[in-house]
């Protein structure tokens, strides 16, 4: 986490529709990462405005080739991520505007987490932090398909 330490001992459930196990990992946990999401969230955005890898690691004590990864994996998604956060945003609130677009999909794909979490606190009065709600929102910032809001 960004101010220390903080453990987790992820449960398992058993799903009666698909007869698999799933492990529950609270929303402030980015799968199979071990920094929180605020942490990656934050290399997110400093990328988004501008910062390399190595300026965003020191920022936030971690190494440079861990921080690359992030972006990198991000940036391969940043398109998919995107289109997930607009489709979220615009199904909870469909009265919002889209942004224009940036000239780059990763910064498009940060953007839109930002508005789908202002919209996803302002509607459904949820009090998680931004990056807590990106998770949640996409099934993982960095691993995974995107959820879809289902149409």
């Amino acid at each position: 986490m960004r101010d220390g330490v903080r453990s987790l001992r992820p449960r398992r459930t058993a799903c009666r529709a698909c007869e698999t196990t799933h492990v529950l990992l609270p929303a402030w946990s980015v799968p199979r990462r071990r920094d929180g999401a605020e942490v990656i969230g934050e290399a997110l955005l400093a990328k988004a405005q501008g910062a390399g890898h190595r300026t965003i690691a020191a920022r936030l004590g971690r190494p440079p080739g861990t921080v690359r990864g992030w972006l990198r994996t991000f940036a391969r998604r940043a398109e998919a991520i995107g289109c997930c956060a607009r489709r979220w945003a615009y199904a909870i609130d469909a009265t919002i505007t889209p942004a224009r677009p940036a000239g780059s999909p990763f910064v498009d794909a940060v953007e839109a987490l930002a508005v789908a979490a202002r919209v996803c606190r302002g509607q459904l009065g949820l009090r998680a932090g931004p990056w807590e709600l990106s998770v949640a929102l996409t099934g993982g910032l960095l691993h995974g398909r995107p959820r879809d809001p289902g149409f």
